[in-house]
């Protein structure tokens, strides 16, 4: 029940915030309507195998996750060009860093939850996925801090 509440209002936090951003970068906007189709594919793949790992629920997941890295890479991306038009190219080069191991924890998880679907590699995904969580966290805790570190800096810039 708890992780449905800080899912929630993670989902109301972000479409805020980038409601708030959107008039500032085209690609804030791309990522406040991605978010909310993020939103309709993860209760899509909650009701499509509620209790078993199928077919439908793999590729749900998968495209879940794509739109995810989509979003973090727009996010990224608009914010990066940004502070590089306010002098702060090298936030901006952390910005991309952060998208870039997005991306590759997403290409990981993925190809696990494929291999999940064969019994006898279970195990080693099992293992693999232990390895692919810890970077995820700290690819996201780097996103955390990258998007405080954009929004303490822009918020004093004049051109913003």
């Amino acid at each position: 029940m708890l992780c449905v509440i800080l899912y929630i209002v993670s989902f109301a936090m972000a479409i805020g915030a980038l409601n708030v951003a959107a008039p500032s970068h085209p690609y804030f906007g791309r990522a406040f309507w991605l978010n909310i189709a993020r939103v309709v594919l993860t209760g899509l793949t909650i009701f499509s195998g509620a209790y078993e790992l199928t077919g439908l629920v793999i590729v749900f997941s998968i495209a879940g996750l794509a739109l995810e890295a989509y979003i973090v890479y727009l996010v990224c991306t608009a914010a990066g060009q940004i502070l590089i038009i306010n002098g702060y190219a090298t936030l901006a080069d952390k910005g991309a860093t952060v998208w870039k191991v997005n991306l590759f924890c997403t290409f990981a998880l993925a190809c696990f939850m494929v291999m999940a679907l064969a019994p006898l590699l279970l195990i080693l995904v099992g293992v693999l996925v232990i390895g692919t969580a810890i970077a995820t966290l700290v690819g996201s805790l780097l996103y955390l801090k990258f998007l405080s570190n954009a929004y303490h800096i822009l918020l004093g810039a004049e051109n913003f």
